[in-house]
């Protein structure tokens, strides 16, 4: 059961969610015992699935002893409500009595944002706060910053440890009402992420596996590749379902773009071609403005394994993302023709 806090407050920006957010209220408002929600679709189509009310409950009630948000402070919502994180934010300020200011859903927030004591982001819409001075202006006066969706680039890292920012990055999915880890990331940032309360961890075959009694009975089994510290800390690797065999040599492409990426200085995705001879190649990836001057295989040569060596690249105008801004690897490998693929001697 929801139990809204006599001070929570909702005001709208823009009327775009309006409609979307009045009818949720009024779902977790009624005697139902659960809500449907659409799953992101970052590994696949965007499915319907049913979360209990009490789920919710135990997410937020997490949520709220760890940043510590107290009745009457300002919140802000610019995730769709369509998906988890967005009902998430909604479900945490009722259940705390927060303000809640609600913004569009965009990349574009810097002359709307202000300071506040809790925002979540998606990365996409953090990189474009600290391309603005106003935008990084609010960031280092707000006290709590979640970022989840997706893991920040090196280069975001970087910044934001040069100017002082601390942010959260949320590792979670919507089966366990977002977030069940995080990880302090930017200024004082952490190597690992950490167990919420009531959650702890196990492995199998590589892979993370969740025990959340609170929410499910049995673990909740994942495709991500982790090292697993201990029952409570891991660190994450990548998704096991795009993992690259390159001469039956493993490459995780998410890890593979952190090596990177500082070396092009520059954002860039990796993904496995058909390839005769080993399997499968490492095709590298760019946007079509970001030019490659320079850039041959002894670039990576002492840095990358050889199998890790990108064989071919391509320039695109834009990477395929899913309804809720993850980039979604699968629609931008598939986009592209075998023929545009140049080789990187």
């Amino acid at each position: 059961m929801i139990v809204e806090h006599k001070d929570f407050k909702i005001s709208y920006l823009v009327q775009d969610q309006k409609e979307k957010i009045e009818a949720f209220l009024s779902i977790l408002r009624d005697d139902s015992l659960s809500i449907l929600c659409k799953t992101s679709g970052s590994t696949g189509t965007p499915r319907q699935i049913e979360i209990s009310k009490k789920s919710l409950a135990v997410s937020a009630q997490n949520s709220i002893d760890f940043f510590k948000l107290k009745p009457k402070e300002t919140a802000i919502l610019c995730m769709s409500i369509d998906f988890i994180a967005g009902k998430m934010m909604l479900v945490r300020a009722m259940m705390a009595g927060l303000e809640l200011k609600v913004l569009p859903v965009s990349s574009s927030l810097s002359e709307l944002i202000e300071a506040s004591e809790f925002i979540a982001l998606f990365p996409k819409q953090l990189q474009g706060l600290i391309s603005t001075k106003k935008g990084i202006k609010a960031l280092k006066k707000s006290r709590c910053i979640l970022v989840g969706g997706a893991t920040i680039s090196k280069e975001i890292e970087q910044f934001l440890i040069s100017n002082h920012i601390s942010i959260y990055q949320s590792y979670g999915m919507t089966e366990t009402a977002t977030h069940v880890a995080l990880k302090r990331s930017g200024y004082k940032g952490e190597q690992y992420y950490k167990a919420v309360s009531g959650v702890s961890f196990s492995q199998k075959e590589g892979c993370l596996s969740i025990m959340y009694p609170k929410i499910q009975v049995g673990p909740i089994t994942t495709n991500d590749l982790v090292e697993l510290i201990n029952p409570f800390t891991f660190k994450w690797i990548g998704r096991s379902d795009f993992v690259i065999n390159t001469g039956g040599y493993k490459v995780s492409p998410e890890k593979l773009e952190e090596k990177i990426e500082p070396l092009l200085k520059r954002g860039c995705m990796v993904t496995g071609i058909k390839d005769e001879e080993f399997g499968e190649k490492i095709g590298l990836i760019l946007l079509k403005d970001e030019i490659l001057k320079g850039i041959s295989k002894e670039t990576f040569s002492g840095i990358l394994h050889p199998f890790e060596i990108p064989k071919v690249y391509v320039c695109i105008h834009e990477f395929s993302q899913t309804s809720n801004g993850k980039i979604d690897r699968v629609k931008t490998a598939a986009k592209i023709k075998s023929s545009a693929w140049k080789n990187i001697l």
